[in-house]
């Protein structure tokens, strides 16, 4: 989810029946779904489908609770974030813990790019936290 319309390459804004609850107990509705594309330096463009559009929100997120549905599992030590494939049993490291957020790491998700389709994003620093 993302609060950056000018991030979508295809974006349906409706009025969806969803709020978003933050730590902070703020909250926020979500305003559309739609398509983020990214160009990564390396590599293939990736893609990142059913991205809510979230008004107001400052950082991007990615749901765990969206990937637990897609079939994965998730675990964190020691300032690691990793994300296992349930029916293949392939585990990647793929973000670390910078203060108390975990960001994404873009080339140690691209080996699950085929299975994760929220998993990715192009600047590993900012643009996508878990």
């Amino acid at each position: 989810m993302t609060g950056d319309k000018n991030l979508f390459s295809a974006l349906e804004e409706k009025f969806l029946k969803m709020r978003i609850e933050m730590g902070d107990d703020e909250r926020y509705s979500v305003s559309g779904v739609g398509t983020v594309a990214f160009q990564r330096e390396h590599g293939a463009p990736i893609t990142l489908t059913d991205v809510k559009y979230v008004p107001g929100l400052k950082k991007n997120l990615v749901s765990v609770a969206m990937l637990e549905d897609k079939g994965y599992d998730f675990f964190f030590s020691k300032g690691k974030a990793f994300l296992r494939h349930i029916a293949t049993g392939q585990t990647k490291r793929i973000g670390i813990r910078v203060r108390n957020l975990y960001k994404l790491e873009v080339d140690d998700c691209v080996a699950l790019s085929t299975k994760v389709e929220l998993v990715q994003s192009q600047d590993i620093d900012e643009l996508w936290h878990t």
